[in-house]
């Protein structure tokens, strides 16, 4: 993996490599929710409500919210810790 990371540092200066890394990501989101969505909906909603339910957590936790997420995150923060 670290032989991986190495050899793509020279893409990370890249201008358009951030919106390939969303690109990717997308199409990842997009695989994985046509899979949850062959389970049953009593299985599927608890996992895409759990996983939601952490990357909120995370964000508020280390302030790494979107810039467009920051004002409710701001609103909710205030009752959970952080760690900043």
């Amino acid at each position: 993996m670290e032989k991986l990371l190495q050899s793509l540092q020279p893409l990370y200066n890249q201008p358009w490599f951030p919106y390939a890394l969303g690109l990717i990501g997308l199409l990842f989101a997009y695989s994985v929710f046509m899979t949850l969505k062959s389970l049953p909906k009593l299985v599927m909603y608890p996992i895409i409500l759990a996983t939601a339910v952490i990357v909120f957590m995370n964000w508020v936790y280390h302030r790494n919210e979107p810039e467009i997420l920051s004002p409710v995150v701001n609103m909710i923060a205030q009752f959970l810790p952080t760690g900043v």
